[in-house]
């Protein structure tokens, strides 16, 4: 029917009746729920991205059906136009909305910062403020009423700034649809029908656009544009996604607790075992984000298939760190709404210093509980016969009982000394300086003054200097030493060299047999009848203090020897100053 476009007046009623608006007043009203289900579900301080581009993306969304139900209701030229350009402040800031939540939604919600989100927001704004002004018809060329059949319809030829508004959304629903696409293929069962759901609420309102611009039949020739006409069934999609598939159970519920500045990581699984989100300090464990999102979380953290049989849903957890092992303590609470489990959050809490000194403190008690056994049987032996050989001398007077309770009063004292360095092994190491190892070799052999021990120190070690605790070896060696002499049954040889990261010391002895090499380190383990047991496990105990190792094998002789690694050696430079000290530490 003509129009005089000048007037805006129409023979029509002033208001036509079609059910396309019963249909877009439905689709307003019901995204304008979501959104406010959004906000009451979620409460402000625990508000994330994600939920407030959804609550944006389903206003927008709303605000675009009303407009445009009214524009379809209205007949004259003026109203028409004037909602049309209403209707573009929802229509002009969906796909905005939508690119903003898909970033959120994946997991990118990091790069939507100010000026991110400021763009997003002036794309709609300019194309609002063209279309009332239409500079040099930017916007809209030509504008015109056209009836089909009892509808009259606004019928619009569109300008280079709205055209590329259209590229533009096109390419923000694309985009955003791409990201959940690839999220959800990474993810769960839940995750994917969740994502399914949104992604067919963005693409068929896109579609129905691409039809209505190009014209296309059946959609695009039809008198009503169906691309906001389709936001019912948007509506319905996102509707099932929130209700049915839980969107705001795993999304801001963990948010709530995957904050980037906690020290704590944290991995969110949905209820298939599925990881669907880690936070940074989590990454550490189970790998980069984006490859440990959609992973089986048995893959990424296999101690899970524990915590899931653990009776209080903790188990603790080992892993090699730059400065040796860590202890990570592993808990997991469920993520639960109406009776129903839709996933669970593991919280990875670094307890390496915790579980050592619980691990130091056990193995303390440990010795202590030895040194109860071994003082209540090593010393009322002697004590025995110190006794028995006092009352004979007091009877007898004879001299060779008194030696026979000072040799013992002496094996006594030599006890009790081992005993006092075996306590305080956990305090042993202080201080690092260069050591030469020939000059403390020489002092300790001199202390022990025995004519039956002989040290040799062959060339490769005859310049070696060591990085140690100078009174720690002094008396690391001196144990080595006595051991050597205190198990051979006359003279013994002992050689010293120089191995690629630390030494040896070999003897020409009756060496160790092999059952029982790594037992000589154990408190209170001797051949000798009266050994105390305490010597090498204080060498093993002054070594580890060092950070070393210490093994016993057997010599090329077949005595014993003692190989010392992980040993750090001072350079050249530091020779002439470690030579100038004493080596002697008393």
């Amino acid at each position: 029917m003509p129009v005089d476009e000048r007037s805006g007046r129409s023979e029509h009623m002033p208001w036509q009746s079609t059910p396309y608006v019963l249909l877009l007043f439905l689709s307003s009203l019901v995204a304008s729920l979501w959104a406010g289900y959004a906000i009451l579900a979620v409460p402000e301080e625990r508000r994330s991205r994600t939920v407030t581009a959804f609550v944006v993306l389903c206003l927008s969304a709303a605000v675009w059906a009303a407009t445009y139900a009214i524009q379809i209701a209205s007949t004259g030229l003026e109203a028409k136009l004037f909602v049309y350009r209403l209707l573009h402040v929802g229509a002009a800031a969906t796909p905005s909305a939508w690119l903003a939540f898909a970033l959120a939604y994946t997991g990118r919600g990091d790069r939507l910062t100010p000026p991110v989100v400021a763009a997003l927001a002036t794309i709609p704004v300019v194309l609002v403020a063209l279309l009332v002004a239409n500079p040099y018809s930017l916007a809209l060329v030509d504008v015109e009423l056209v009836t089909t059949g009892s509808l009259t319809r606004l019928e619009t030829t569109l300008g280079p700034a709205y055209q590329f508004h259209l590229a533009f959304s096109y390419v923000a629903v694309v985009a955003g649809a791409s990201l959940i696409v690839g999220h959800a293929l990474r993810s769960g069962g839940q995750v994917k029908r969740q994502a399914a759901l949104l992604i067919c609420g963005a693409l068929i309102p896109l579609a129905l656009n691409v039809f209505e611009v190009l014209s296309l039949p059946p959609f695009g020739t039809g008198p009503v544009n169906l691309t906001p006409v389709s936001l019912s069934v948007s509506t319905a999609c996102f509707g099932v996604a929130v209700f049915r598939y839980r969107l705001f159970d795993l999304t801001p519920i963990a948010s709530r607790v995957v904050l980037s500045e906690m020290d704590d990581g944290v991995v969110v699984i949905d209820a298939d075992g599925t990881v669907v989100d880690v936070n940074p300090a989590a990454e550490a464990v189970v790998g980069d984000r984006e490859t440990a999102i959609g992973a089986a979380v048995s893959t990424r953290l296999p101690e899970y298939d524990r915590l899931e049989t653990a009776e209080d849903d903790v188990v603790l957890a080992t892993r090699e760190g730059p400065d040796g092992d860590r202890f990570l303590r592993l808990s997991r609470s469920p993520l639960r709404r109406g009776g129903e489990t839709y996933g669970w959050v593991v919280l990875i809490g670094d307890v390496t210093t915790i579980e050592t000194q619980r691990r130091t403190l056990e193995e303390r008690n440990e010795r202590l509980d030895a040194f109860a056994g071994i003082v209540s049987h090593d010393l009322r032996n002697p004590l025995s016969v110190i006794s028995g050989y006092a009352e004979i001398a007091s009877e007898t007077g004879e001299e060779e009982h008194f030696e026979t309770i000072q040799d013992t009063v002496d094996r006594m004292t030599e006890f009790l000394e081992d005993l006092l360095q075996l306590s305080r092994q956990g305090e042993t190491v202080t201080e690092f300086e260069p050591v030469p190892l020939r000059g403390t070799l020489e002092a300790v052999e001199t202390g022990i003054a025995d004519g039956d021990l002989t040290v040799i120190v062959d060339d490769s070690a005859a310049d070696a200097v060591v990085l140690a605790d100078r009174a720690r070896l002094y008396q690391v060696l001196d144990n080595l030493l006595r051991n050597a002499r205190d198990h051979a049954d006359g003279p013994v040889t002992v050689t010293v060299g120089r191995l690629r990261d630390g030494f040896f010391l070999a003897d020409d002895g009756p060496g160790i047999p092999e059952a029982d090499r790594e037992a000589v380190f154990d408190v209170g383990f001797t051949t000798r009848e009266s050994g105390t047991g305490f010597g090498l496990t204080i060498v093993r105990d002054v070594v580890e203090a060092h950070g070393w190792s210490i093994e016993a094998t057997e010599g090329e002789d077949g005595g014993a020897r003692f190989e010392i690694t992980g040993v750090e050696f001072a350079g050249s430079e530091a020779v002439d100053a470690a030579t100038e000290a004493p080596a002697d530490p008393a």
